[in-house]
């Protein structure tokens, strides 16, 4: 290839380089804008950063960045810095069951009770008594995937009993028996909303159980399935099971928070485990719901299909599938999870956009779905 050649391919391609560039800078800039506008340092609900790693195949557009600081220090981030992406961890956890029921270990038309007895600590026979009657056995993997098993949740149905433990023992080291100690406790066995499907109630406890299984068909604690199963098979390097598992990276990790309450610096958060325990980054969730819907962690296609059928809640008013939610924006259906502490991970298959972002805040003062449907036009050409 001759000098002259390489010369004239490189005023060739340059212009055409830069243009696509510059087509996609106003966009940038007005995501850029968005973020920075809805970080806010001072008052009661502070939200100290904002994490968003957007990617639209159909337009080539791609955006990757962190505004703000790790917390209540000045300490700047960008877009690598690692969170507690809390209940998105219910997606792993679902994937993993439904990779069992491929596998012949179960079904999830299974009672759950089956998987569970053998554990003494879960008291598999007393975990649904409804009205004096004991449906605990009647339970299906089904209706913990879709939170229709109507069992109550330990972090809503008993908030007020479960938040001031929490406060009074801010170090406590959650063990798996001592969620389920809480359970009994607090009586929510005794507490459930519905009968085995008749009723859609979203409950972490239903995940709890799920987790239980996983433990107890695989042989392998949660954590440790999780990454086999999934972390490693798609490169997600940093991600881990937050208390359950060493930090994979030193210093970025950004503090979430609850109100004015800095939950990671102050609070030991292994109870929510597997309703909630993993710490990742907006790329690496970007990279999990990517393969997820490439259909990277199932042999059969329809898996996927069952996965994200949402129609046994609908006539609850739910949208929920098995560890997806379902909404639409624009004409377009979307499927993802949210987290507690600011999480919210989507995938929009036909146009493959996938959105993952993080304001490390719970109770934000702004309304955060006008602001997810503001950016999702802007990343979606809306």
């Amino acid at each position: 290839m001759t000098h002259s050649f390489l010369k004239y391919l490189f005023f060739i391609l340059v212009p055409i380089i830069c243009s696509a560039q510059s087509d996609f800078s106003p966009k940038e800039a007005k995501i850029d804008s968005l973020m920075k506008a809805h970080i806010i340092h001072k008052g009661k609900k502070p939200v100290h950063s904002f994490l968003l790693y957007a990617k639209n195949e159909k337009t080539g557009f791609e955006f990757d960045k962190g505004f703000g600081t790790i917390g209540r220090n000045e300490m700047e981030i960008d877009g690598d810095y690692q969170y507690n992406c809390a209940s998105i961890t219910k997606t792993f956890v679902a994937t993993i069951i439904l990779q069992l029921e491929e596998e012949g270990k179960l079904a999830i038309s299974n009672k759950a009770y089956k998987f569970l007895q053998p554990m003494d600590y879960v008291g598999a026979d007393k975990i649904h008594i409804l009205n004096e009657t004991n449906y605990s056995k009647e339970i299906t993997i089904e209706q913990f995937l879709n939170h229709t098993s109507g069992i109550a949740d330990i972090f809503t149905d008993a908030q007020t009993r479960f938040n001031i433990s929490v406060l009074l023992h801010k170090k406590r080291q959650y063990t798996t028996a001592m969620i389920m100690e809480r359970y009994y406790r607090y009586h929510l066995n005794e507490r459930p909303l519905n009968k085995p499907g008749e009723g859609y109630h979203y409950s972490d406890m239903n995940y709890m159980f799920l987790g239980f299984i996983i433990e107890n068909i695989t042989g392998k604690t949660l954590p440790e399935a999780i990454r086999e199963r999934i972390l490693e098979k798609v490169g997600m390097k940093n991600t881990y099971f937050d208390y359950y598992e060493p930090a994979v990276t030193e210093g970025k990790r950004i503090d979430a928070f609850l109100g004015k309450i800095n939950m990671t610096k102050k609070i030991n958060t292994s109870y929510e485990w597997g309703g909630g325990g993993l710490v990742t980054t907006t790329e690496d969730l970007a990279l999990f719901i990517q393969a997820l819907f490439d259909n990277t962690f199932f042999k059969q296609s329809g898996t996927l299909k069952k996965m994200t059928d949402t129609d046994k809640v609908k006539k609850f008013n739910g949208n929920y599938g098995y560890g997806l939610f379902s909404f639409n924006a624009n004409g377009k259906a979307f499927y993802g999870h949210g987290g507690f502490y600011g999480s919210l991970l989507l995938y929009e298959p036909t146009d493959r956009i996938a959105f993952s972002a993080n304001i490390s805040q719970a109770t934000p003062p702004y309304n955060t779905g006008k602001l997810v449907l503001e950016l999702l036009n802007i990343i979606s050409d809306y």
